[in-house]
C-alpha cells in the first residue's frame, strides 16, 4: 500500500548573489508511517569541484548539514501524531540563511519511503548535472568582472548573436568597429562528465567559429577561447584536454586558460 511522502532536495549554494546551486542530497519523511530519510552525496563531490573550485568549505558544510539530519531522524521518532512530523519536516527545511538550502516540500505517493529515498537521490543528484552552459554563464561573468577594472575594455564588448544563412550563435564578448568584429572571446567550460562529452563541446564551437569565418562574419583570428579545464582531472581528462587544445590550434583558433587575465587582456588590446 502507498502512503504519501514529503521530500525536499537540498542543495550547496555557497554564493548567495548569483544564487547558483548543486543538488547535494535528499531528505524524505512518511508521516504516516513515522519515517524519516535522508540521503547525502560525498564530500569530495566532483560537480561541487569543478562547479565552484571548491574542495574546502563543502566537506565541512556536507558534514554540518548531515549531523543536523541526523539529530533531526532521532527527534522524527518521538512523534505520535503525523501532522506534528510533517510539520516538523517542513520547520526543518524552511528558508535559513545558509550556503545549504532546502527545496520547497514536494510530495510523492510510495510503498516503500527508504527506496524512494535512493529513487529521489539518483534522479537529482546521481544523475543532476551542473551543465556547461551555467559553468559558462559564471566565467562569463567573472570576465566581465575583470574587463571592467580596466579602463579601455570595459565598455569595449557587448553580447552579441551572430548568424548568417547556415549559421546562428551568440557569443558574450564582440568588439566591432564601423561593422567589423575586431575581437570575440567566448568562454568555454570543459566540466561535462564524460571526455566524449567535452569533445563534443569542443567539435560544437569550433564548427560554429569555421562556418562563421567561411560565411564572412568573422575572422578566425579575432576569435580567442577561454578554457576552464577539469579541476584535478583524470589520465582520461588530461588526454582530453590535450586532444581539445590540438583541435584549436590546428583550426587556427586562439586559445588560453581562463585564468590567465594577463594574456586574455593582451589579446583584446592588441585586437582592439
Amino acid at each position: 500500500m502507498t502512503t504519501p511522502c514529503l521530500y525536499s532536495i537540498i542543495r550547496y549554494a555557497p554564493y548567495a548573489e548569483t544564487e547558483e546551486f548543486v543538488n547535494v542530497g535528499v531528505v524524505l519523511c512518511a508521516p504516516k508511517l513515522g519515517q524519516f530519510h535522508f540521503q547525502l552525496t560525498q564530500g569530495n563531490n566532483a560537480r561541487v569541484k569543478n562547479f565552484f573550485q571548491d574542495e574546502i568549505i563543502f566537506p565541512h558544510a556536507k558534514d554540518a548539514i548531515a549531523r543536523e539530519l541526523k539529530f533531526a531522524q532521532e527527534q522524527s521518532y518521538k512523534f505520535s501524531n503525523p501532522d506534528k512530523l510533517a510539520n516538523f519536516f517542513n520547520y526543518l527545511i524552511g528558508k535559513k540563511e545558509s550556503i545549504i538550502h532546502f527545496s520547497p516540500a514536494r510530495v510523492v505517493m510510495s510503498e516503500c519511503p527508504q527506496e524512494m529515498t535512493d529513487r529521489l537521490f539518483n534522479k537529482f543528484v546521481n544523475h543532476s548535472e551542473v551543465t556547461k552552459e551555467s559553468r559558462e554563464a559564471i566565467l562569463t561573468r567573472e570576465l566581465k568582472n575583470r574587463f571592467c577594472h580596466y579602463s579601455d575594455l570595459k565598455n569595449a564588448f557587448k553580447k552579441e548573436t551572430l548568424g548568417g544563412e547556415l549559421t546562428r550563435f551568440s557569443l558574450p564578448f564582440v568588439a566591432r568597429q564601423e561593422g567589423e568584429i575586431l575581437c570575440a572571446i567566448k568562454p568555454l567550460a570543459f566540466t561535462q562528465d564524460k571526455p566524449e562529452k567535452m569533445m563534443e563541446h569542443c567539435d560544437s564551437w569550433t564548427a560554429k567559429i569555421l562556418r562563421a569565418a567561411s560565411e564572412k562574419i568573422l575572422s578566425i583570428s579575432s576569435v580567442l577561447f577561454t578554457i576552464d579545464s577539469p579541476y584535478q582531472p583524470s589520465d582520461i581528462e588530461v588526454k582530453a584536454m590535450r586532444e581539445i587544445r590540438k583541435t584549436f590550434d590546428e583550426n587556427g583558433i586562439n586559445h588560453t586558460e581562463h585564468r590567465d587575465e594577463a594574456s586574455i587582456v593582451q589579446f583584446a588590446r592588441q585586437a582592439i
